[in-house]
């Protein structure tokens, strides 16, 4: 095991062990009063395990979509999920989809958060400096140049500056440009055997994810296709700006959104493994061709295996992207093997841009038509609260 590999699994360890011990104080809770010595006890032990983890990570979010417990950008397996399901059924009562503990948190905010989230009388938990929680969803608020991309995310009422600014839309169009030139050189390096350097991808990044955190529609940003030749680019950065655009709505935010970007340009990288005149045939594939495209997701997750500076989120949605929600697709890699949030926006970005795109074998189809797609497919192939969300970014308005 690599030493980030095993300074990961300690991380998510202490993680867990937190979960558990609020999970046993909301029962504590529910079973005696919030004064009583046992429980007393229980939210001690919470409050420091909360501590060791906030030494270790400055934020620790939990989202909670469908089912699904997601835990700073890392789905939890579903037989760990069922392990904190009591906890899940808590915020879910309370209509809550997210909660951040932050370093800082003090035992007092603790304390009034728990004895909130265990009343079955309560209908709103304390938020406050240390802890914040609420629904997911976007946003919709006026405009405040104070905000800065560090600002809440859930905050009831709150936004993320202006919605309308043509500046704002040129300088993210300029950057994705450059966005598309460094992926380009990226990925016809695999082609030419030469060595994957990712800086410049992660320079632009950077700078494109701190203008990102903005309340645009996405489609305002996209890059149209020129040629068939620049198609595995455009689409790579086409795909990245939807799915950052996803997780921005979401609440994902400075390290976790860049390591969404980056991952989000990397996803596709498999295709340089892929021969031209299979990736560009003008008709059908035959099913050995259809076998060889299947290859690019293994192919792409395996080399970035070996790419130390690329996110292992990078690698996990380069195997998981035409895996469906519901199971099937491929690779083929067991029934019990759930993808993680971050592949599923993907896989929603990536079917909505390949279908709008004119390509040697087909049309690009009409609006109406990815749409009733992406909610026909709701539940099998695709994430449901996913579809949703990602259809309600689209009708944002700029103006």
């Amino acid at each position: 095991m690599r030493p980030q590999q095993r300074q990961d699994t300690k991380m998510y360890k202490q993680v867990f062990n937190t979960l558990y011990l609020l999970r046993v104080v909301i029962s504590n809770t529910r079973l005696y009063s919030l004064d009583h010595p046992k429980t007393k006890e229980m939210i001690a032990r919470t409050f420091s395990s909360l501590n060791k983890t906030l030494f270790t990570v400055r934020e620790l979010t939990i989202l909670i979509i469908d089912n699904d417990l997601i835990i700073n950008n890392r789905a939890i397996r579903p037989e760990e999920s069922d392990y904190f399901s009591l906890f899940i059924t808590v915020l879910k009562q309370k209509s809550i989809g997210h909660v951040s503990f932050k370093r800082g948190l003090t035992m007092r905010e603790l304390t009034l958060f728990l004895s909130d989230l265990s009343s079955k009388s309560a209908t709103t938990v304390y938020n406050g400096p240390g802890i914040s929680s609420g629904k997911l969803g976007l946003k919709e608020v006026p405009h405040d140049d104070s905000l800065t991309p560090d600002s809440p995310l859930f905050s009831e009422g709150v936004d993320n500056t202006s919605r309308s600014n043509p500046e704002l839309i040129a300088k993210l169009k300029s950057l994705s440009g450059k966005q598309l030139l460094l992926a380009q050189e990226l990925y016809l390096s695999i082609k030419k055997n030469q060595n994957f350097d990712l800086r410049g991808v992660q320079d632009s990044m950077a700078s494109f994810v701190t203008l990102f955190s903005r309340n645009l529609n996405p489609l305002s940003l996209l890059t149209p296709l020129k040629s068939n030749d620049d198609y595995t680019f455009t689409h790579v950065i086409n795909v990245c700006i939807l799915t950052l655009a996803q997780a921005e709505s979401l609440g994902f935010k400075d390290q976790n959104l860049y390591d969404i970007g980056i991952t989000a340009t990397l996803y596709d990288i498999g295709k340089g493994f892929i021969p031209e005149e299979i990736l560009n045939k003008a008709g059908a594939l035959n099913p050995k061709e259809q076998e060889i495209i299947k290859e690019h997701s293994a192919k792409g997750a395996e080399y970035l295996l070996g790419i130390p500076e690329a996110p292992k989120l990078a690698v996990l949605a380069a195997l998981e992207h035409h895996i469906h929600f519901a199971g099937g697709g491929y690779p083929n890699i067991g029934k019990r093997w759930k993808t993680n949030i971050v592949s599923q926006m993907i896989a929603v970005a990536d079917t909505y841009d390949a279908m709008r795109c004119t390509r040697p074998y087909r049309r690009p189809s009409s609006e109406k038509i990815i749409r009733d797609l992406l909610v026909r497919e709701k539940a099998k192939i695709f994430n449901p609260f996913l579809v949703d969300n990602f259809l309600s970014l689209l009708s944002r308005d700029n103006n």
